[in-house]
């Protein structure tokens, strides 16, 4: 149990940092995003509006799990299932929607970059979990 503790603590923290990131620093959209977007959306520019507020509301989301991986940290036996749904979004929503970029047409190093880390996320959770999955079988 040890390991998913500090397994949730870590991606929770990270999560906490690119909720940050995205809603209040707004680097996502400064990387990645077209040049000028921010300053037309403060113009009041319906499409760059979205484009800001699209960002906002993936940091929340990022925001909500990285608490709830802290908060469940403390009692890992119990939050195997927040484990798997991390793991499951890392997968399809991360790797996923980079790999949707890709495709897109958009520059590879950012998506690439995330790539590498969606997949670093992935094989230490089911590492851990799997791990926690065996001792206690082997514990019953």
């Amino acid at each position: 149990m040890y390991r998913l503790s500090w397994w949730m603590r870590s991606v929770g923290a990270l999560y906490l940092v690119l909720f940050v990131a995205a809603t209040i620093l707004r680097v996502p959209i400064r990387v990645e995003g077209p040049e000028g977007v921010l300053e037309r959306a403060a113009l009041g520019d319906p499409t760059s509006k979205f484009v800001v507020d699209t960002w906002v509301t993936f940091g929340l989301a990022l925001g909500v799990l990285g608490a709830a991986l802290l908060i469940a940290s403390r009692k890992p036996a119990g939050a195997q299932t927040l484990a798997w749904t991390v793991i499951g979004n890392e997968l399809f929503c991360g790797i996923g929607s980079d790999v949707y970029k890709i495709l897109r047409g958009y520059e590879m190093t950012a998506p690439a970059v995330w790539i590498v880390i969606h997949v670093v996320i992935i094989l230490t959770g089911l590492w851990v979990v799997r791990r926690w999955d065996v001792a206690q079988v082997a514990a019953e």
